[in-house]
């Protein structure tokens, strides 16, 4: 290769970077407001010390977007999502958001002390190829809220053997912050599906039968309290059949 053809590639690089951060710059940026019920307890809500880091090779435009109230924000609503009263939720010293190199989507590490989410570059890059600006941008407050509800949620320490619930509740956080398009429902699966199959249907639990019950639910995950969550304890405090319960919900779909 040239000077010249090296100079006029990275010029053309540099534009397109240029024009993707300049449409990036017109999208609405307003994260969906969420209706709380007023607790000025909640006023004094500490949020964590948060920490962005970009540890990719790739550029991420989307990534401008993301700064410190932005992700207080979020912290703050996921926190009063899962909780009703701001003296049980947990308050993180320290969130650090970090967006590399990496296969998959995101993943979360850490504990109450400290948490960190990782958000994979390349998955970020590959949905902006078939989706508008505004559509990445949304998706990325979708990942950040799913996340970030790992961080504050309750897991009974016990994933490896109740990690559909987890997914599922976190899920139904994103989908509580504006971020799930529900045209996504369909039929099939099961309630322990995980993901957005369970989270939909806790979902239409919630709104149809059962008030509160994310909250509820949320708490039976406290391991500190020595009862081993299942579903059947769920559907033994909830005083319903689950698979009653599913046949009803698919059927509405």
């Amino acid at each position: 290769m040239t000077i010249k053809t090296a100079i006029t590639t990275l010029a053309v690089a540099v534009g397109l970077l240029a024009h993707s951060a300049s449409a990036l710059e017109n999208i609405n940026t307003d994260i969906k407001p969420i209706q709380f019920d007023a607790d000025i307890a909640w006023q004094n809500f500490s949020l964590p010390n948060v920490q962005i880091r970009n540890f990719s090779k790739e550029a991420v435009p989307v990534w401008q977007h993301v700064n410190v109230d932005l992700i207080k924000q979020i912290s703050y609503n996921v926190a009063r999502i899962l909780y009703s009263q701001k003296h049980r939720a947990p308050q993180l010293p320290l969130l650090e958001i970090i967006v590399e190199d990496m296969k998959g989507v995101a993943y979360k590490e850490g504990d109450f002390n400290g948490a960190k989410i990782h958000i994979s570059a390349q998955y970020l890059n590959k949905f902006a190829e078939n989706h508008s600006e505004q559509a990445l941008y949304d998706e990325l407050i979708g990942v950040l809220y799913h996340e970030i509800a790992h961080a504050y949620q309750l897991d009974d320490h016990n994933y490896k053997e109740i990690g559909p619930i987890i997914e599922g509740i976190a899920d139904v956080v994103r989908m509580k912050g504006g971020y799930v398009d529900f045209a996504h429902r369909k039929t099939g699966g099961n309630y322990d599906s995980g993901y957005k199959t369970t989270a939909f249907f806790l979902h239409w639990l919630e709104q149809n039968h059962h008030p509160n019950l994310l909250v509820e639910l949320n708490a039976q995950l406290d391991p500190s309290d020595n009862k081993k969550w299942t579903w059947q304890t769920f559907s033994s405090e909830l005083e319903i059949s689950l698979d009653t319960a599913w046949s009803d919900y698919q059927s509405k779909l």
